[in-house]
């Protein structure tokens, strides 16, 4: 008897599977928000790169603001180094001003000096002013190699991003983290701060170093020119910091911050990516400082202490921490309200420097990133006018208010004084009373339309058969009859 044996079938080969890159996981955008965008950054960079300097050869921008805006964007560098090791890595530091300030102390080394233009007298024996009143005649050995300005650049960045590194090492490895990491880097810098005020450092004690090359700060071709070198070097920087947070370096940062236990298990080192990750920050803070110092003039030990790096963490969060333009943009914000309103009426920026950050802290998490996300979202969504207006309304007010402030270019009706009538605060200049009520305007429309939204939102669900609405606010699915 011979069994049957089962019928032959073929095999139909599986459709292949195709590997699941990270760009898949990144929502597309929309062609509208990519114009958007390329919009944006060249706008931004015209601004920058060619409508400053035009204006201040024409005499519509005067040389201080140029200056002023050029210092500005050093601490821009700064922060972007704090986003990098901390909006990313997730390590708080307060320390980068002791960075930015090495740096400064490194370039106004070679400055003091004859060889930099600094304005020695025979009198003094050639060298700086200050070693006279430490009983010095002659210039100290370790001062002598700053004579030249690429020792002087290279030890400037050198100095901090291995201090980092060295430091760095040994902290991450010993698994310290978290509010004892910021802690630890809080008493570095008041150490820092204690040490290079002592005179026997032989670094000007608390007066610092000056008396630098006068057309630095004062002609505007020097102006000029190191402002479009600080653009530029600001831009190369934010494109290096771009390309590594998009990398997987970048991803494995991320991972530090959001599953350091899981990154451990699959065989990673994550204190090895934490101190590159602080030496990078260290070397932007470092460079920032390079660039500054020459602008502003002088370099002191204030600089370094706990609360300008305090300054540098707010200027991150209220721009959006984790974006790097973001940082950016907070750090221009933040320095032109303090300039602005320290001038115009100084008893008030302390309570808005605090409003600023529980502002951020509670309703605004994404900071000024997240007002142009929603401008983003509007777009995509194809809200009506009146939903794009009021989602405009409050980055567009921002951001054109601080520009305006930066290029000296704010209206003369906007500067005419309101009377208040309070013995602290007589008098109030129009653009606060107009940035307020726009900022006004555009929180609280935009959160009557979100309510119209959702209420007519509800409201077609409860015309909808199969779906009923019950006073609980869930939703419970009727069988069709």
């Amino acid at each position: 008897m011979i069994s049957s044996l089962p019928p032959t079938t073929t095999a139909v080969p599986a459709p292949p599977v195709q590997a699941r890159t990270p760009e898949d996981a990144v929502p597309r955008v929309s062609r509208r928000i990519r114009a958007v965008r390329i919009a944006a950054i060249g706008a931004v960079l015209l601004i920058l790169a060619a409508g400053v300097p035009a204006c201040d050869l024409v005499g519509w921008m005067p040389d201080e603001a140029v200056n002023t805006l050029s210092r500005y964007l050093c601490y821009a560098i700064a922060a972007l180094g704090i986003d990098l090791i901390w909006g990313y890595c997730g390590i708080l530091s307060l320390c980068q001003a002791l960075f930015f300030s090495i740096g400064g102390y490194a370039i106004g080394m070679f400055l003091s000096l004859p060889q930099g233009g600094g304005q020695v007298q025979a009198v003094y024996h050639h060298i700086p002013q200050f070693f006279f009143f430490n009983d010095r005649t002659t210039l100290p050995a370790f001062w002598k190699p700053f004579a030249s300005p690429v020792f002087a650049v290279s030890v400037g960045l050198l100095i901090p991003a291995a201090f980092a590194a060295i430091f760095g090492y040994f902290i991450f490895r010993s698994r310290v983290r978290g509010v004892y990491f910021a802690i630890i880097t809080q008493a570095l810098a008041w150490a820092a701060y204690l040490a290079f005020c002592r005179n026997e450092m032989l670094l000007g004690g608390s007066n610092g170093l000056t008396n630098f090359y006068p057309p630095l700060n004062n002609s505007r071709h020097w102006i000029l020119g190191l402002y479009l070198l600080t653009l530029t070097i600001l831009i190369l920087a934010y494109l290096l910091c771009l390309f590594m947070v998009r990398s997987k370096f970048g991803r494995i940062l991320v991972a530090v911050r959001d599953k350091e236990l899981r990154l451990n298990f699959a065989g990673y080192r994550p204190y090895v990516f934490k101190m590159v990750a602080f030496a990078i920050a260290a070397a932007l803070g470092a460079l920032a400082g390079i660039l500054y110092v020459p602008q502003n003039g002088i370099i002191t030990p204030d600089m370094m202490r706990v609360p300008a790096s305090i300054g540098m963490v707010i200027w991150v969060a209220l721009g959006g921490r984790g974006r790097l333009w973001g940082a950016i943009l907070g750090a221009l914000v933040v320095r032109y309200a303090y300039s602005t309103l320290t001038t115009d009426i100084p008893m008030v920026w302390p309570f808005v420097q605090g409003g600023l950050f529980i502002l951020v802290v509670l309703l605004f998490p994404d900071g000024l990133v997240g007002l142009w996300d929603k401008i983003e979202q509007s777009i995509q969504a194809h809200e009506s006018a009146l939903g794009l207006l009021l989602a405009v309304v409050p980055f567009l007010t921002i951001t054109l208010f601080t520009l305006l402030e930066a290029l000296s270019m704010m209206p003369s009706i906007m500067q005419h004084n309101i009377p208040v009538g309070l013995n602290t605060l007589p008098n109030i200049q129009l653009k606060y009373v107009v940035l307020t009520c726009l900022l006004v305007f555009g929180g609280f429309g935009r959160w009557l339309y979100n309510r119209h939204l959702a209420r007519k939102f509800h409201s077609s669900l409860s015309t909808d058969p199969l779906v009923e609405v019950v006073t609980t606010g869930s939703i419970v699915t009727k069988e069709p009859s």
